[in-house]
């Protein structure tokens, strides 16, 4: 599966990416068509790679609500990840989450990437709910979220908790 968005395509990982990117073995990723400096896979990703898997292979295929790859249209580099924790629970509740690499930090990946992925995951009328979380000292997450319209919800000692608005689901940020 694939979005476009000005700068980026959005691809959903299959297990083939997701087993080169277990390996961090670059030369497989390059044979899948992307290009990588190393950055990616970062830890996080790395750390939910059997999750992912595990999704992958119980869902056989991808449903859009799992992890995707921001991919630089004009160069092919891999810039960052993006993606939701699972399909809509019975409640309709999704997360989304994203990165972006070190080196491509500052340069609007995030918020292009999640106003795509925002408005696919609107256009699916069981998704009644959209929440991310972020650190309290992750100043780029939180401007990010508070760009696309998410509002603060609760927080904890260690995270904050945020809420998309439905009322935005014909008004997602261009």
């Amino acid at each position: 599966m694939k979005l476009y968005t000005n700068r980026l395509m959005l691809v959903t990982l299959d297990l083939d990416l997701i087993q080169a990117a277990a390996r961090q073995d670059t030369g497989a990723i390059e044979a899948l068509g992307y290009t990588t400096n190393g950055e990616w896979p970062g830890p996080d990703f790395l750390e939910a790679i059997p999750y992912f898997r595990e999704r992958l292979i119980s869902n056989n295929g991808t449903r859009g609500f799992d992890s995707w790859i921001m991919v630089e249209q004009d160069t092919g580099d891999i810039v960052g990840g993006i993606g939701f924790l699972g399909d809509p629970d019975e409640d309709g509740r999704i997360e989304i989450g994203f990165a972006t690499n070190d080196s491509r930090r500052r340069k609007g990946y995030c918020f292009e990437a999640a106003q795509a992925l925002l408005a696919w995951a609107l256009q699916h009328e069981d998704v009644q709910l959209i929440r991310a979380r972020c650190g309290h000292d992750n100043a780029a997450s939180r401007n990010v979220l508070l760009k696309l319209g998410f509002q603060l919800d609760t927080q904890d000692e260690e995270l904050l908790y945020w809420k998309y608005p439905l009322t935005q689901r014909s008004e997602v940020p261009r």
